[in-house]
């Protein structure tokens, strides 16, 4: 009998050495593969959830993440849209855990996104990264670094008689760009 327990007990401490081993490179494994991820794939989990965002110029945003893209995501709350380059933002955080991302590498960018509101002549107000309003009215033109804006009074269309002037925004100046309804 006393050789079956000494047996029973070395069989447990390898056994409990074997798992200990496999926790460990468990561990490592997801240490790694953390690692590796990207702020847009992390980004990417909280589709469809509610999230915070600090901008850069101290405004601060919440809403349903709508979606994303390789360089810009999409917050929409009340009636509004905000589009936000990445590199406007401080930090964002959300209630939920998130759930696994969708897999696909994001591919539209930051201007892509906005030549879409240039096409439905949208009425735009374009906050920047010092945390002041840049302009408002209907986006004309979007560049390869910079946006333009038609100025007009807000209950105004955008009509030549209408027109109080154009302003060019370059990109890194931008913390959003709300779609007005």
């Amino acid at each position: 009998m006393r050789w079956e327990a000494l047996f029973a007990d070395l069989e447990a401490e390898f056994g409990a050495e074997a798992a200990r081993e496999q926790n460990s490179e468990i561990q490592e494994f997801v240490r790694i593969e953390r690692a590796r991820q990207s702020l847009m794939q992390r980004l990417a989990r909280h589709v469809g959830t509610r999230i915070d965002v600090q901008l850069l110029g101290a405004e601060r945003i919440g809403g349903r993440l709508a979606g994303i893209g390789k360089d810009w995501l999409m917050l929409q709350h009340g009636g509004s849209e905000e589009l936000i380059p990445v590199q406007a933002v401080a930090w964002w955080a959300a209630l939920e855990a998130g759930r696994a991302p969708e897999p696909g590498e994001r591919r539209v960018r930051f201007s892509q996104a906005l030549r879409v509101l240039v096409r439905d002549r949208a009425r735009v107000s374009v906050g920047g990264i010092d945390g002041q309003l840049l302009a408002s009215g209907t986006l004309d033109q979007v560049g390869q670094d910079f946006l333009e804006v038609a100025l007009h009074a807000r209950d105004e269309f955008r009509r030549p008689g209408a027109l109080l002037g154009r302003t060019v925004i370059p990109f890194a100046a931008l913390a959003r760009v709300r779609r007005e309804g």
